[in-house]
């Protein structure tokens, strides 16, 4: 296809959806996603109705279509009852049943002796057969084609219907153009896939449910070969550019190693390995380093920068909130002691004179490390020649943010740190080819943590035994969903529950949650590691990354209503010091899937494992809140469901050139909707 062909198919792609009703103008675009032909063609149906089965073939629960004659009209001698109409198709009869019904209605549309054709779902009552509030009853036997299909259901809003939603569509797919083949003709053979044109159109009129699976089998391989696509695009843009060819020397690596106070694990080691292997590269690094809770990243972030010293120049580590940040300069600076590195904290608590300092340090090169939170990519902080940035909790961070502190160097090195365990599908589709190192395993003086599950209505002897243990100088959290009691649903409140603790623990108990300034929540977190207090009443704001060691018991309020991922990052906040350490799931209201979800919670502590089932039970949309993190949202794609599409995708990507991908890339729009900076 030449350029002016491929320009004249995007020009189609883009134009104004045709044919729509003056009153759906402007619910139709919110639907979609979009006014043009292309949002139309991808509001993908939420499911599929089959009313191709005849009534012979059907049973009980399916739907069918049929041909009819009204035989007669049985009004109801009670009042209450449904009204019934005697219908004979094939020589069988069955009762079309009405509620709330219009008998002058009910014969206008069904004159005795007239035929029909009707739509609906096949039910057995006091062995008749019937259908109640047919959803298609016709008087043109005409129109039995159109209604016996495989019929597609999208999401609604008020004033549409299904039926105004298919005959939009319809109008618009006629013009839809032939398009040159971009996937691999082999595979297509193998997968027996349709072109992409007859996929789309097959997508919204299937001739069956097979094939309607097998369209959009076939879209979303599209969808997911443009997005690597517009990755690669973006890591050859932006990373793929010369930048230092760190020497690996371990000067001070050694140093540090003899004064640490713990043994590395495994993994710690096979990843400073693996990220000092990608330091030496003469391109410039970019690499994700996930890890379980308290699997050690921080270490590994902490020998990364080492290497970067080593070689004369900067690092710097950026954590999302003030109390974390201060708590890995703490950790980094004792665990620097022995060297001659200089390290300094910059936060938005550091005062005029202190940030002074450090500004014209970081300006020197004096300073070798700098940690700190968004103070560090504020206008006014420049580096002499800044190596390394860490981004902590990188999820957390927008990309723009992300890129500020990046951009204070020349080609810096990046490396994104999570302590959400992302599940493999969901890492390559997020991240690509980017190189990751994951830590699985965990230091061995860290002790397992014993959970169960409760119902709520124990409260009180739970409270009873968390004051038995905070008497004995223990402390723990207390997680709740919400923040305000909430009156149509019968979930816990943060606030409500911190009055009812009160009343027991008086100013032994403080509370923290989302409506606090970042001050406020750093204020309550310092006085609760300083043991001002001893149980601390929260959301889910303490998610990540903060660490008491000497908190032992984390109780989760309502815990069916969280995630799997999230349960398992609330657990890890205890567990961190060398006492034995419990976590409470209470429950309310629990159904068999809440019930599977929490017994998972009792029998593993792997965050891996977790986060896969995670992304089985939610969806991977919802796994790391992708609304936050950058993520692309899939209109055909599954994740889960899909992983065997990106493992064909990895072998395919590898073959070489892949044909026509500019305009499989400005179909699906990843040209402009992936952030090419996303990887700066």
């Amino acid at each position: 296809m030449n350029v002016d062909e491929q320009s004249s198919v995007l020009t189609f792609l883009n134009s104004k959806i045709e044919n729509i009703p003056r009153f759906h103008s402007a619910i139709l675009p919110k639907l979609c996603g979009g006014d043009r032909v292309m949002d139309l063609l991808f509001y993908r149906p939420l499911s599929y109705v089959d009313r191709s089965k005849s009534l012979p073939d059907a049973q009980v629960g399916e739907f069918t279509t049929f041909v009819a004659k009204v035989y007669e009209h049985q009004r109801p001698t009670v009042r209450g009852r449904p009204y019934k109409i005697i219908v004979e198709s094939e020589s069988q009869y069955l009762f079309i049943v009405f509620f709330n019904y219009s008998v002058k209605y009910l014969y206008k549309l069904f004159p005795v002796g007239t035929d029909i054709v009707i739509s609906g779902k096949l039910e057995k009552f006091a062995e008749h057969w019937q259908i109640t509030h047919p959803d298609y009853m016709l008087s043109d036997i005409n129109l039995f084609k159109e209604i016996a299909c495989i019929e597609p259901i999208y999401q609604l809003c008020r004033s549409i219907t299904n039926k105004s939603i298919r005959n939009i569509i319809s109008s618009n797919l006629k013009d839809l153009p032939d398009l040159p083949e971009w996937i691999d003709e082999t595979l297509i053979k193998q997968k027996k896939w349709l072109n992409w044109k007859e996929s789309i159109i097959r997508l919204h009129r299937p001739s069956s449910l097979a094939e309607a699976e097998v369209c959009r089998e076939r879209l979303a391989y599209d969808e997911l070969f443009a997005y690597q696509l517009a990755l690669k695009l973006a890591r050859e843009n932006h990373v793929k550019k010369e930048g230092k060819e760190f020497i690996i020397l371990s000067k001070y690596k050694e140093q540090v190693l003899n004064e640490l106070p713990f043994q590395l694990t495994n993994d710690q080691i096979r990843a400073i390995d693996e990220i000092s292997e990608r330091q030496k590269s003469k391109y410039r690094m970019v690499s994700l380093l996930q890890g379980d809770v308290g699997s050690g990243k921080t270490v590994v972030a902490l020998f990364t920068m080492l290497n970067v010293v080593e070689n004369n120049m900067q690092a710097a580590l950026m954590a999302p909130t003030t109390i974390l940040a201060e708590q890995h300069y703490n950790w980094i600076e004792e665990a620097l002691s022995c060297t001659d590195i200089k390290v300094a904290l910059l936060t938005g608590k550091t005062t005029r004179k202190e940030r002074k300092i450090i500004m014209n340090e970081l300006a020197s090169g004096i300073l070798n490390i700098v940690i700190g939170t968004h103070a560090l990519f504020q206008a006014n902080v420049t580096f002499k020649n800044l190596g390394l940035a860490v981004i902590d909790e990188q999820q957390r961070f927008g990309v723009m943010q992300r890129n500020r502190l990046v951009g204070k160097g020349e080609n810096t090195d990046i490396l994104f740190v999570t302590a959400t365990p992302i599940p493999r599908t969901l890492q390559q589709a997020m991240y690509g080819d980017v190189e990751c190192s994951i830590l699985r395993e965990k230091p061995k003086s860290r002790l397992p943590i014993k959970t169960v599950i409760m119902n709520v209505k124990k409260v009180s002897d739970i409270i009873q035994r968390l004051k038995d243990a905070i008497n004995r100088g223990e402390k723990a959290y207390w997680i709740c969903p919400y923040i305000e009691e909430n009156e149509e649903l019968n979930i816990a409140a943060a606030e409500m529950r911190f009055q009812e603790l009160q009343k027991t623990f008086f100013d032994r108990v403080g509370i923290i949650h989302g409506k606090l300034t970042q001050e406020q929540k750093d204020q309550v977190m310092f006085s609760f590691k300083r043991n001002e207090f001893s149980l601390l009443v929260a959301t889910t704001v303490i998610e990540v990354g903060i660490d008491v060691p000497d908190a032992t018991i984390m109780i989760i309020e309502n815990a069916e209503q969280f995630g799997l991922s999230q349960l398992h990052q609330l657990r890890g906040r205890v567990g961190r010091g060398n006492k034995p350490s419990f976590c409470v799931l209470l429950y309310d209201n629990l159904s068999k899937s809440s019930y599977s979800k929490l017994k998972i919670m009792c029998e593993s502590q792997d965050g891996f494992y977790i986060a896969e089932k995670d992304m089985m039970l939610r969806g991977s949309g919802d796994i790391l809140g992708t609304k936050q993190s950058g993520c692309m949202e899939f209109k055909f794609a599954d994740l889960y469901e899909d992983r065997e599409l990106l493992n064909i995708l990895a072998y395919n990507s590898a073959k070489g050139t892949i044909a026509n991908f500019e305009l499989l890339l400005d179909i699906f729009e990843y040209r402009s909707r992936l952030h090419f900076s996303k990887f700066q």
